[in-house]
C-alpha cells in the first residue's frame, strides 16, 4: 500500500495536461492576427475562455496532486456502459447534425445520455432536451450571431408550410 504523503503520478498527469493544453490555446489565440468579422463576438473569444479555464483547472489539479497528495476522496468507479452509451450518442449527434439540425439532434443526444445515466422518464428528458437546445440555439443565433445548423429535414418541413428561413 502506498504512503498517503507520496505524490501520485496519476493525479498529477491530468493537471499537467490541462496546463499544457490551456497554455497552448492561449498562446495560439494571442499569436494569431485579429480577424475582422461581422459577428458580435470575434473568433478568438471562446478559445481564449477555454484556454483560461483549462489553465485554472490544471492549476487546481496540480495543487491537489502536489499539496494534498492523495488525501482526498478516492475516485468513484466509472460506469463504462453509461460512458459508452454517451460516446455513441455524441457520435450519432455529430453524424446527424446537418440532417436533423441542432435542436433535434441535441435533444435526442440529451435524452440518450440521460437514459444511459439512469433517467427513465424519456418524455421528460426529450422535453428538457428541446428546451435546452432551443435556448442554446437562440443564444448562439440571436445573441452571438453564430449560426448553428437548422437541419435539412427541418428546412424542408418549414418550406412545406411556407416559412422562409
Amino acid at each position: 500500500m502506498s504512503s498517503p504523503h507520496r505524490l501520485h503520478l496519476a493525479e498529477l498527469v491530468p493537471g499537467i495536461f490541462c496546463l499544457g493544453l490551456g497554455g497552448y490555446m492561449l498562446f495560439d489565440v494571442a499569436s494569431r492576427p485579429s480577424i475582422a468579422t461581422k459577428a458580435a463576438v470575434g473568433p478568438g473569444l471562446f478559445p481564449a475562455l477555454m484556454g483560461g479555464g483549462l489553465l485554472l483547472v490544471g492549476l487546481r489539479l496540480c495543487y491537489e496532486a502536489w499539496v494534498l497528495r492523495g488525501q482526498g476522496e478516492p475516485f468513484p468507479e466509472l460506469d463504462l456502459r453509461a460512458a459508452f452509451q454517451g460516446a455513441v450518442a455524441l457520435l450519432l449527434m455529430i453524424l446527424t447534425l446537418e440532417w436533423l439540425g441542432w435542436i433535434i439532434a441535441g435533444s435526442l443526444m440529451y435524452a440518450t445520455v440521460a437514459h444511459a445515466f439512469g433517467e427513465r422518464r424519456v418524455l421528460r428528458s426529450l422535453i428538457l432536451g428541446v428546451i435546452l437546445t432551443a435556448a442554446t440555439f437562440v443564444l448562439f443565433d440571436r445573441g452571438l450571431d453564430l449560426a448553428l445548423p437548422i437541419g435539412t429535414v427541418v428546412e424542408q418541413v418549414l418550406m412545406h408550410f411556407g416559412v422562409e428561413i
